[in-house]
């Protein structure tokens, strides 16, 4: 679904809302049981729906009231066919698309 380099967003559905990230970003996409792993960043994002890729997307920056109360900051917000999405940097991944047991992946779980 996704063409690496190619222009526009890939979108996806996961933890309750819809993401976006820009296509040139993506490294790879694969089917993981019910769901999809996005390569992106040098991690992996998991993800529960692709939505398919849009070229048109108007992303704007997030208002300062919303960094208030979400800690992790996005690249920013965007509406497609009348629903919200934020846009996510791979340099900063929000934890609700982090595949799960990536914030431990790299540590050792025995000292010896």
């Amino acid at each position: 679904m996704s063409v690496p380099h190619a222009p526009g967003f890939l979108l996806m559905r996961r933890a309750g809302g819809v993401w976006g990230i820009a296509n040139g970003e993506v490294e790879g996409l694969a089917r993981d049981g019910a769901g999809y792993r996005v390569a992106a960043g040098g991690e992996e994002l998991a993800a529960d729906e692709i939505l398919g890729v849009v070229t048109d997307l108007r992303v704007v920056p997030t208002a300062p009231a919303l960094r208030r109360f979400w800690p992790e900051e996005p690249a920013g917000m965007a509406v497609h066919a009348g629903v919200p999405l934020v846009v996510v940097d791979p340099r900063r991944l929000p934890a609700a698309l982090r595949c799960a047991g990536a914030e431990t992946a790299g540590e050792d779980e025995t000292d010896e």
